[in-house]
Formats: C-alpha cells, sequence, structure tokens
C-alpha cells in the first residue's frame, strides 16, 4: 500500500518539473523598426545557463521548453547595442518581449553633439539631446551626468541633482559624489551670475556654499574676492583672493586684482 502511495506522489510532482514556457523575443532599433540577424541570449538568474537562439525572418527569436525560473534576456548585433537586459519570469505561459537595440553610429553622432553644445554653453539644446538619448539607453551613467551638466548652465537644481543621483546610483565607482560636486556647481554658477547682475550678497553666500563642497576651487575664490570687494569688505576680499593665489600663484588676473584690493583698503582705512 506504501508503495502506490509514494508513486501517487510522483506522478503528481512530475508535471510540475517538467513546466515549461515557450519565450518569443522580438527585435527593433530605437524608431521601433524590426532588426533581422540579431541573436540573443537567455540566462538563468538563478543556475547561470545560458541558451542561444537566432532571430528568423521575422525578426524574432524562439525559444522553446524554457524551465520556470527567472530570467535575463540579452541581444547582440553587429553595429548595434541593447538598450537594457530585460529580466522576466517563466511560468506555465509563453513570453513574449521586445528588446530595443540602438544603433551606434547615430547614437555615438548624438552624444559628439551634446557635448559640443554643453561645451559652447548651449544647456538648453544639449539638454534636449541628453533626454532624447536617456529614452534609448536609459541605464548610461555618463549621459545622465552630462545631463546633470546641462541642468547646472540653466540653473535648473532640481533636475542637476535628481540626474547625478541617477548617475552615482548606475556607477558609483565614477559618480559617488557626483551629488555633492552638482550642488557645488550649482552654486557656484548661481553665484557668478549674482555677481555679474551686481547682487553680491546672493553672490557671497551662494560662493561660500560652493567652496564649502570644492575648496580647490580658485575661481570660486576669485568671485568670492570680487563679491566682497564690490561690499567694501577689504579684509573677506583679501583672505579670498589670497586662497586663490595659493591654488593658481601664477594667474595675472588674481595678481592684479590682489593689488587692487589692496590699494582700496587701504585707502578705506
Amino acid at each position: 500500500m506504501r508503495k502506490y502511495i509514494i508513486l501517487g506522489w510522483a506522478l503528481l510532482l512530475m508535471p510540475l518539473a517538467l513546466q515549461a514556457a515557450k519565450v518569443k523575443i522580438k527585435f527593433v532599433d530605437s524608431d521601433k523598426k524590426t532588426l533581422l540577424n540579431a541573436e540573443s541570449k537567455l540566462i538563468n538568474k538563478a543556475s547561470g545557463q545560458e541558451t542561444v537562439a537566432k532571430a528568423n525572418k521575422k525578426g524574432e527569436a524562439e525559444f522553446d521548453k524554457v524551465a520556470v525560473g527567472e530570467y535575463e534576456a540579452h541581444a547582440h548585433l553587429k553595429g548595434y547595442f541593447l538598450s537594457s537586459p530585460e529580466t522576466f519570469t517563466v511560468s506555465d505561459k509563453d513570453v513574449s518581449l521586445t528588446l530595443v537595440l540602438v544603433d551606434e553610429k547615430g547614437f555615438k553622432g548624438k552624444e559628439e553633439e551634446a557635448n559640443q553644445l554643453l561645451s559652447q554653453g548651449k544647456f538648453k539644446e544639449a539638454a534636449v539631446i541628453y533626454r532624447e538619448m536617456l529614452k534609448m539607453t536609459p541605464n548610461e551613467a555618463i549621459i545622465w551626468s552630462n545631463l546633470a551638466k546641462s541642468a547646472v548652465g540653466l540653473l535648473d537644481q532640481q533636475t542637476a541633482l535628481e540626474a547625478a543621483k541617477k548617475a552615482s546610483t548606475l556607477d558609483p565607482k565614477q559618480f559617488g559624489d557626483f551629488e555633492a560636486k552638482i550642488q557645488s556647481w550649482v552654486n557656484y554658477e548661481g553665484g557668478r551670475r549674482a555677481l555679474e547682475s551686481k547682487d553680491f550678497p546672493t553672490a557671497v553666500k551662494m560662493l561660500t556654499e560652493s567652496l564649502k563642497v570644492e575648496p580647490n576651487n580658485p575661481e570660486g575664490y576669485y568671485a568670492l574676492a570680487l563679491a566682497y570687494g564690490h561690499q567694501k569688505k577689504y579684509d573677506e576680499a583679501l583672505k579670498s583672493i589670497d586662497e586663490a593665489l595659493k591654488l593658481k600663484p601664477d594667474d595675472k588676473g588674481f595678481q592684479d586684482v590682489r593689488r587692487i584690493l589692496d590699494h582700496n583698503a587701504k585707502i578705506s582705512k
């Protein structure tokens, strides 16, 4: 009797162990156009086992009898790169996925254009392109970091800090302290513009905050010296320009401002 009971349990368990499903993967580019000749790889996240299949004439790769479990789908095609691997779970139902592959040449062209705009101070135009790129590759830390820089130029503090946080999360090794730097850059840029508009108290406040994070920025001390000098606070101005000269002792502009501030301080006394 016991033998029959054990056999009964074994029969009940067999269908569960043999559960499997079909996985179908379609390949498209950033414009949702079908790509042919791509190759896909499924990786079982528990065992690490890999299964490879090539796309058919419809631009689809099919995997039959995929065992129950959690998987990660990758794709490869010459001249393209995968926007982001897809994680999915196989149960007893068939699975259909779409993987987006990005044209390497086109992506690089966009990146070069955006970087050039950023270097030219065309922050709004650069930000538009960086956002377009992030729709294609949402996990590219370097693009998030450049979006943060363009937001600094626009004095968009919220966007700058959000983008910096995303970059540091995706690549903590390269961008681990990026949030603090971006905050410093926002304050420096705001202080510099306040100086240009002759709002000297605001300039002092923002530049001081910037230098707390980046105390080795000679231009920050130079701008702070000017902001103090315009308020005739010569002791603070001289201390600031001396800090700038410690970092760049041969800078003629710094030296000239030091002489002017010293002269004005003596006259004021």
